[in-house]
């Protein structure tokens, strides 16, 4: 299981069956994870909050939601989850869109829904806000697929798919006839160095060699990178080998100096000193908790 997987995937209860690719389960900031770090991957995600306060970034975009509120994210988005102190819980549903998709060139779904999604272009109001009557359908339409898995009959797979359907007629009648032009620009550039940093977090990455990926200046690329984020570069790359770090001393038997090692740090004073610095407890410490 690779890095995204362990965090994206932390809720062990998913509602999928093999060749089915939609997942949903209830997520908690902060009891399943302090926040969810800038990632992005190839399904749609639908972010629906249940209960409490908190924000939702979509690039350079952040968003403030609370209970009902609901922000679909296109595949391949940059996106990161915080809750605004107190406990938020919200419904995560990913899916892929090929689960939808036609083999058939001519397929009308295809050519002005699926493709457009998946290349960002097809635009809508978002957050999604209660009292819309977007919100209205799109809502319906979620709790009625939650139930249909809920309840697990044979064949609910097909009423699943059919609500997905609706689900994206009803963003299409409510796009949006422009969007930013350079958005799309954006995006790439930003995952050209996420992917990089996922490669080669266990070597030493230079902030020049980071813009370069981007194709920006340095002093362009430190800009860029913390509007899209919130956060520097330096301190994404170190975000993410201590995440991987932690991943690690929960997952395998290693040894916390090979641990501190494969994930970038040459200094072991240095990876015990940040790691109890983000998680509140040494390694050793943070390792005793998993045993117990």
């Amino acid at each position: 299981m690779e890095l995204e997987e362990y965090l994206q995937y932390y809720e062990k209860q998913i509602h999928e069956r093999p060749g089915f690719k939609y997942n949903t389960y209830l997520c908690s900031i902060p009891d399943d994870f302090a926040k969810v770090d800038p990632h992005w991957h190839t399904e749609m995600e639908i972010v629906y909050i249940k209960k409490g306060r908190g924000s939702v970034s979509i690039g350079a975009q952040s968003h403030s939601v609370g209970a009902g509120v609901i922000i679909p994210i296109m595949p391949g988005e940059v996106h990161s989850i915080e809750g605004a102190g107190g406990r938020m819980e919200y419904e995560n549903i990913i899916f892929s869109l090929s689960l939808l998709e036609s083999p058939d060139e001519d397929d009308w779904a295809k050519a002005n829904v699926l493709t457009p999604l998946r290349s960002a272009e097809l635009a809508f109001e978002r957050p999604i806000a209660p009292g819309t009557e977007l919100h209205k359908q799109v809502s319906a339409i979620l709790d009625e697929i939650d139930r249909v898995c809920g309840e697990g009959r044979e064949g609910h797979s097909l009423l699943v798919k059919s609500g997905l359907f609706r689900l994206l007629y009803a963003l299409y009648s409510h796009r949006l006839r422009s969007r930013e032009e350079n958005k799309k620009t954006h995006d790439e550039a930003l995952k050209r160095v996420m992917s990089y940093v996922k490669e080669h977090y266990s070597e030493e990455i230079s902030l020049e060699t980071a813009a370069e990926i981007a194709g920006y200046s340095p002093s362009h690329f430190m800009r860029f990178f913390r509007q899209e984020t919130g956060q520097t570069f330096i301190g994404y790359v170190l975000d993410y080998r201590l995440s991987y770090a932690s991943y690690l001393l929960k997952e395998s038997s290693g040894h916390i100096s090979e641990i501190a090692m494969s994930c970038g740090f040459n200094n072991l004073s240095y990876f015990i000193r940040t790691f109890k610095k983000k998680y509140g407890l040494s390694p050793r410490d943070y390792r005793k908790t998993v045993e117990l």
